[in-house]
């Protein structure tokens, strides 16, 4: 697959995902039904941050994600545990957006690039940027599951 290919994936990707939010509101993206671990809001704010992170840590890439939402999106975070002002829909919806754009600006021409460190086995920067899509995709059937348990 090419770079061009990859990124285009991204961008459908990333469309399917945020076109998922155009019924959610405010509210309903703070519920947690039962036998759910996090929020509508958390599974958005995870998204952005390990792409980001992951693209920084392993793959060696100056990707910058605002330390606030580490705090709040990371692995291991959850909504129960949060303090303070958390972003809102329309920010994470203008994050997600622009974010595709922001990876491609970054990395164009560095998907062949060998990774500062391996993840998963994933040797180059291209791989993991590539493994992102299927870890989006994991949490967008998590908010598409939530979505339908907390439909009002």
């Amino acid at each position: 697959m090419n770079e061009e290919q990859i990124f285009k994936q991204i961008n459908l990707v990333r469309k399917a995902t945020l076109k998922g939010l155009d019924s959610v509101t405010e509210e309903q993206a703070d519920k947690q039904p039962e036998g759910f671990r996090n929020t509508i809001r958390w599974n958005l704010g995870h998204i952005y941050v390990v792409q980001n992170s992951l693209i920084a840590k392993f793959g060696g890439k100056p990707i910058e994600t605002q330390s606030h939402y580490l705090k709040l999106f990371a692995p291991g975070t959850k909504p129960s545990d949060w303090q303070g002002e958390v972003p809102s829909l329309d920010e994470l919806r203008q994050e997600l957006n622009e974010q595709p754009f922001r990876l491609k600006k970054v990395l164009a021409g560095q998907l062949e690039d060998e990774a500062a460190e391996a993840f998963l086995s994933l040797p180059t920067v291209g791989e993991i940027l590539n493994f992102t899509l299927y870890h989006e995709g994991v949490h967008t059937g998590t908010i598409k599951a939530i979505k339908a348990n907390t439909a009002e």
